[in-house]
């Protein structure tokens, strides 16, 4: 494997980043998760200006613009021979101490200046695992927006990291642990999967957890929901329970892996997919055979 650490192809062993490194010391850092299907990024706007966001939020210069970092994909691709891979991007605020002091400049004290941005790039391949997931609502919760702004898709996932770990320590001892963990908010709302957006069918409508001061996990979601706009299918976003998305007619889950996949379980109730969730499959992997030339 070869990753593209700060301006070069490096052996996967040899990929490093110093240790004050803020991405590291603090997880100053924005990512983002991109599928790649014949060489070409799904969805490639949307992930980069979601990045480009993200690092606008936390108030750093990204340092490359999109054509930039787009060759660096290209060539982390190129060099480890995937056509089909998930990409993923991490723009960190680079060097410099936590508390980020005053430099020495010509025998002045000068305000702290912003190290320079260290941009990573790693490349995997696709799981080829398509199918139905099961989904368990866990007791952490999701990090509040009041507390780190969900807008931008940063480093601080420890909401996610502690979901997962819930999953692991609930799983059977001769059994799997669910596939995705399910995060709701302090009032017990949906917020959105780990790495995913679920939604449910119910009176002919897709049902989304509102988004509120919250953006989506995934540039996903917004491809999704622009197709069921396409073919008339109504979208309404509100408040939802877990039990309302085990009530549904049918509820799938969005991600930037494997598109749209349908939820066989929610915390051990059978719910399945459907004729909505079968169209919007298709429709997405059509819309990405469109996009790859």
């Amino acid at each position: 494997m070869r990753y593209h650490v700060d301006g070069r192809l490096v052996d996967a062993e040899s990929a490093t980043l110093p240790v004050d490194d803020r991405g590291v010391t603090l997880g100053d850092a924005a990512s983002e998760p991109v599928r790649v299907v014949g060489g070409t990024p799904v969805a490639w706007r949307r992930h980069v200006d979601r990045l480009f966001d993200a690092c606008d939020t936390l108030g750093f210069d990204p340092g490359v613009d999109a054509a930039d970092l787009r060759s660096r994909v290209e060539a982390t691709v190129d060099a480890n021979g995937h056509s089909d891979a998930l990409v993923r991007l991490s723009i960190t605020r680079g060097r410099g101490s936590a508390t980020h002091p005053p430099r020495i400049d010509a025998g002045r004290l000068r305000p702290p200046a912003d190290p320079d941005p260290t941009v990573v790039v790693t490349a995997a391949p696709l799981p080829n695992d398509r199918g139905a997931v099961r989904l368990q609502t866990v007791r952490t919760r999701a990090i509040p927006p009041a507390s780190v702004p969900s807008a931008a898709a940063t480093h601080h996932r420890l909401d996610a990291v502690r979901a997962q770990a819930e999953l692991r320590d609930a799983a059977p001892p001769d059994g799997d642990p669910a596939d995705e963990a399910l995060l709701l908010d302090d009032d017990g709302h949906v917020v959105g999967g780990t790495a995913s957006d679920p939604a449910f069918v119910t009176d002919d409508a897709i049902r989304l957890p509102a988004l509120g001061d919250r953006t989506a996990r995934t540039a996903t979601r917004s491809v999704v929901c622009g197709l069921a706009h396409a073919e008339d299918l109504p979208v309404v976003e509100g408040t939802y329970t877990p039990s309302d998305l085990r009530e549904g007619a049918e509820a799938f889950v969005a991600e930037p892996t494997a598109g749209v996949r349908p939820v066989e379980r929610i915390d051990g109730v059978a719910v399945g997919g459907g004729p909505v969730t079968e169209l919007l499959a298709r429709l997405f992997e059509d819309r990405i055979v469109d996009e790859v030339p």
